[in-house]
C-alpha cells in the first residue's frame, strides 16, 4: 500500500506559485507518496503547465467544469490509495520534512484523526511558535467561537479513520470547508497541531480567503450555528451573527456590550446543563474573549483609572489584575520604542 496520498486541487493557480507548490511536495524527504492533482476546470497557462508533469507519482484528475474546492477535495479524497492523506494548496509550499515529521506524530499518536503543523507567511522570517498541542477538550470550545485550525493546507489525514466513520468534506460548504470537517472530526478523535513550522502559505490577491470573503463568512456562521444550536437549541440568525462578530476576534471595533454579556451568560447556563463543554475551560475562554472586547472598548481619552474600572467590572479579580499588569506592561514598552526612534 501507498503511505501516503497528497491531495492538491487547483484552479488559475498561477503558474510560478503552482510550480514552487508541486516541487515542494516532489523534494519532501519522505518519499513513499502518490501526488493526486485535482484540476478543477483550469483555463489558463497552469493546465499546460500540469500537463507537462512526468513525475510518475503524480496523477492528474481534471473535471470538466468548474466545481469548487470542496467538491474536488471529495473527489481526491475517493480516489486516494495512500494509509494517510496529505492536503496541499496549489500556491503553498510544504517545506522538505513535513510528510517524515507529520508521518511519525501519527505513527505515535493512534487517538489523532488529523496533524497539522505551524506556519509562516512566505517571504517573512519565521518566528518560534507560540504554543505547541492543546488538550481537545479546549480545543472543542475554541471551535464554538472561531475556527480553530489548523490551517488547511497543512493537514494530515488518517485515511483509515476518515473511511471507518465515513468522514468527508461537507458539500454545502462552497468555502470554509475545513471548520466543517474539523466540527465532525472532533466528535471521533483527536486534531493535532505538531508546534514546529512545516508549511509556508502565500498572501496575494487571487486567494479565496480575500476573493470571496463575504462567502468565507457565510460559510464559517453556518458550522459555527450548529455547534450553537447543539448546545442553544433554536438560535436565530441575529443571535448567529452576534455571536460571529464578537466571538471571532475578526471586527476590532467590536466592543462589550450588555447583550454580548448577556449571550454568554446564556451559553455558560445552557453548558452548565447540557455538559457539552468542559465548564471551566468555557468561562476562560469566554474571559479571555471579553478582555478582548473591553480592550478595544479603551479610547485614548480614558484614563488608566477608567480603563482598571471597566476590567475589574466585567472579569473575574485575578484575571482584571493580569489585564492592568499586561496593559500598563505594553504602554511602557510603546513609550521606549517611541523614545527610541
Amino acid at each position: 500500500m501507498i503511505t501516503i496520498s497528497v491531495v492538491m486541487p487547483t484552479y488559475n493557480t498561477p503558474v510560478p506559485f503552482l510550480k514552487e507548490a508541486v516541487e515542494s511536495i516532489l523534494c519532501q524527504t519522505f518519499q513513499d507518496f502518490e501526488f493526486i492533482i485535482v484540476d478543477d476546470g483550469t483555463t489558463d497557462g497552469s493546465r499546460q503547465y500540469l500537463e507537462e508533469l512526468t513525475d510518475r507519482r503524480i496523477r492528474i484528475i481534471r473535471n470538466e467544469t468548474n466545481i469548487g474546492i470542496t467538491k474536488s477535495l471529495n473527489i481526491g479524497f475517493r480516489e486516494a490509495k495512500g494509509r494517510y492523506i496529505a492536503r496541499m494548496d496549489g500556491d503553498d509550499v510544504s517545506l522538505p520534512e513535513r510528510f517524515e515529521k507529520q508521518l511519525a506524530f501519527m505513527k505515535s499518536h493512534p487517538n489523532a484523526i488529523v496533524c497539522g503543523t505551524k506556519t509562516a507567511k512566505i517571504g517573512k522570517r519565521m518566528s518560534a511558535p507560540k504554543r505547541g498541542m492543546e488538550d481537545m477538550e479546549s480545543y472543542r470550545v475554541r471551535m464554538l467561537f472561531a475556527n480553530p485550525g489548523p490551517v488547511h493546507s497543512t493537514a494530515f489525514f488518517d485515511r483509515e479513520k476518515l473511511n471507518r466513520f465515513h468522514i468527508l468534506y461537507d458539500e454545502e460548504l462552497i468555502y470554509a470547508q475545513d471548520y466543517g470537517m474539523w466540527m465532525t472530526i472532533s466528535r471521533y478523535g483527536d486534531i493535532c497541531v505538531l508546534p514546529e513550522v512545516l508549511g509556508l502559505y502565500r498572501v496575494h490577491s487571487d486567494q479565496i480567503s480575500k476573493a470571496h470573503r463575504q462567502s468565507q463568512i457565510r460559510c464559517d456562521k453556518m458550522t459555527q450555528r450548529k455547534l450553537l444550536t447543539q448546545l442553544l437549541g433554536n438560535v436565530t440568525d441575529e443571535e448567529s451573527d452576534m455571536h460571529y462578530r464578537y466571538s471571532t476576534g475578526y471586527y476590532p471595533d467590536a466592543t462589550l456590550t450588555p447583550q454580548i454579556i448577556e449571550w454568554y451568560d446564556r451559553i455558560l447556563a445552557a453548558n452548565s446543563q447540557r455538559k457539552i463543554y468542559d465548564q471551566k475551560k468555557l468561562k476562560r475562554r469566554i474571559v479571555r474573549i471579553k478582555r478582548k472586547l473591553i480592550n478595544q472598548t479603551f479610547t485614548k481619552e480614558m484614563s488608566t483609572g477608567e480603563k482598571a474600572k471597566l476590567l475589574f467590572r466585567h472579569l473575574p479579580f485575578w484575571d482584571a489584575v493580569y489585564a492592568v499588569l499586561r496593559n500598563m506592561a505594553l504602554r511602557i514598552r510603546r513609550k521606549a520604542r517611541n523614545n527610541s526612534v
